[in-house]
This record gives structure tokens, sequence and C-alpha cells, in this order.
């Protein structure tokens, strides 16, 4: 009887041996489906612009998008949109559509003049001492007034060729333009400061006038809203009210008026 124990022992200790070894008794491992947390930034408009149109970057907004929306998208890294003031949009743009970096032209970009020029107008390169802009600094995009100092007595322009002005009698400042964009800004050079400029083809012809009979400055504009031009007139007589402008001879005497 002893030895049938023993025998059905040694079976089952064998048995439960081989099943060990096969893995029967191993716990199953479930499958679980392969989640991915990967998750991309893209950015699209709050409000959309046109081609040409400067881009505000209030009007950027960021979100997050999970890595298989994003691939569908075309998009396979984080979305970052470098503002640089001047830069403008390459064409039109909706609100649903997700940016990149070259939807967009900088100041630099070779077709830069080509998007924001408007129909009508076209660039006009306009250089300037540096002392002759007045106010804060301008950057691409941003508006100008212009102004023009001449004198009655002397022509005080470029083609001149007068370094000084030698008599005061008869200067006066007039407003030539009002809210001109600027479309380019050379930065390296150090006493001059190059500018091109949106004019239509009618200030253009007063602007080449302008520069041959007297002294062109350009100031920022100070908004949106326009200032009355004749606010930005002034001559001798407003500096110097007793100043005596006019000479007359009277015989062998000389009057001043």
């Amino acid at each position: 009887m002893s030895q049938r124990v023993f025998f059905l022992i040694a079976v089952l200790s064998i048995g439960t041996g081989i099943l060990g070894l096969s893995g029967f008794f191993q716990s199953k491992h479930t499958t679980a489906p392969n989640i991915s947390n990967i998750s991309y930034q893209v950015a699209q408009l709050k409000s959309p612009i046109q081609r040409g149109e400067t881009l505000s970057r209030d009007n950027i907004r960021y979100f997050k998008l999970e890595e298989k929306d994003a691939l569908k998208n075309g998009i396979l890294h984080d979305t970052v949109i470098s503002h640089v003031p001047g830069m403008v949009a390459k064409s039109n743009i909706g609100e649903k559509h997700f940016l990149s970096p070259s939807d967009f032209l900088l100041p630099n970009d070779p077709n830069y003049l080509d998007a924001v020029i408007e129909d009508g107008k076209s660039p006009y390169a306009l250089t300037i001492d540096r002392n002759e802009f007045i106010g804060s600094g301008i950057s691409v995009g941003d508006k100008v007034d212009i102004i023009i100092l001449t004198s009655d007595n002397q022509n005080i322009g470029k083609t001149s060729g007068s370094i000084y002005i030698e008599s005061f009698r008869s200067l006066s400042v007039s407003p030539l333009f009002h809210n001109v964009r600027v479309l380019a800004i050379d930065e390296d050079e150090q006493d001059i400061l190059p500018l091109t400029i949106e004019l239509s083809r009618d200030q253009i012809a007063k602007m080449v006038i302008a520069q041959r009979i007297g002294i062109v400055e350009v100031i920022k504009s100070s908004g949106n809203h326009l200032v009355p031009l004749g606010r930005m007139h002034a001559d001798t007589h407003d500096v110097l009210p007793n100043f005596k402008s006019v000479t007359e001879i009277r015989g062998q005497k000389k009057a001043f008026n």
C-alpha cells in the first residue's frame, strides 16, 4: 500500500514539474492597448488675415494637440512662431489653419515688398540723415508723417550743394504726407537712415520735387487718427514773433515790415 502511495506521489511530483517547466502555472499577462501620451504645441490665428497683412503678436493662440491628430496634419514637432516686427502673411490665412513659420514673410525676405505693397502704390527709397528723424524709433510696418523745410530765398534741397542755410528770413515748415507706411529699414548704416516707404504715384511726384527744393524730415505718426495737416505748418514768425522778415528799399533808407 505504501508503495502505491509513494508511486502516486512520485508521478504527481514529476507531472507538476513538467507543467511548471511548460509555464502552465505562470500568470497570464493581459495585453493593454498602446496609449501615447505625446502631444505637440500647435498655433492658430484668433482672427484671419490677408496676404501682406501684418501679423500681430496678440493674434496668435497656442494649444496642445495629441500626437495622432498632429500627425494627420503633418505636424511632427512643437510649433513656435517667432514674432518679428513687420512680418506679414505670405497668403490668406484662416482661423482653422495650423501655422508654421513658412506662412509668413519677414522684412528681409526677397518677396516681402511684393506681398505688402498696396494696389496703386509703389515702394520709394528715401535716405535721410538720422538727425532728420524726429521722435522715437521706427520699425517696419509703422506709419510716419513727412514734413519739409523750405526757404523762399535759397534752395536748401539736396541738389543745391549748400551745406548751410544762409538766411532764415523766409524759412517755413509744411506738411507733405501723413500716415505713410514704412516698408523696409536698413539698420546697418550709422549716420544715415535708408527707408523704403509706400507712396502713390502722385506722392512720388511731390517727393521728387520736395527733395530738390527743401529738407525732408520724418516723424513717427502719433496714431491712426488723422491730425489736421495745417497744425504742422510753421514759419520764422512763429519762432521769432518780433522778427522783421521783409525788407523794403525806400529812397536811401531800409524799412522793415
